[in-house]
């Protein structure tokens, strides 16, 4: 089985973007992202490829689900299930990168959580993802809090599923 990867900025109250795009743009944690998904399989649906500044992203394979049965990506795969995309990359170790439809229906195959923890809350969010992590997972790795150059404090938390 896949060691299937979630990879996200979450607030504290589970909010994870605003009208298609992230909320919390903190440059640490975007170059995280491309340091840990790089050269691997980057999972997303539709509405996250149409989001992205620069497509595809370079490095890694980018795979898109959406139920549009003949979308065309220049650069990426369609697929239309996430079983697909699960088979597609069997052999792979996949980030799933959202957005919250694709975080939801891909976390009972989610294996680790790469979390960005942003201490706050936004009320104009309009995404969300809540996740149990009191039962079933348990912590691997935890960075020291850091803070941005506007204020925000976030930091690093890794999670593995206890099977």
């Amino acid at each position: 089985m896949n060691e299937v990867h979630l990879i996200v900025a979450i607030g504290e109250d589970g909010a994870i973007g605003k009208n298609g795009d992230l909320i919390w743009k903190i440059s640490d944690d975007l170059k995280r992202f491309k340091t840990l998904t790089m050269g691997h399989p980057v999972i997303m649906g539709r509405k996250t490829w149409d989001s992205l500044p620069k497509k595809p992203l370079t490095g890694r394979r980018n795979i898109i689900v959406t139920r549009q049965k003949d979308f065309q990506a220049p650069g990426a795969e369609a697929v239309n299930s996430i079983e697909e995309a699960l088979r597609i990359t069997e052999n792979e170790k996949p980030f799933v990168m959202g957005g919250a439809e694709i975080y939801n229906a891909f976390l009972p195959y989610v294996n680790i959580l790469d979390l960005t923890k942003v201490d706050a809350k936004c009320e104009v969010a309009d995404a969300f993802l809540q996740l149990e992590l009191s039962s079933g997972w348990e912590l691997i790795e935890e960075s020291e809090k850091k803070t941005t150059p506007e204020g925000v404090n976030y930091h690093y938390q890794t999670f593995r599923r206890i099977r």
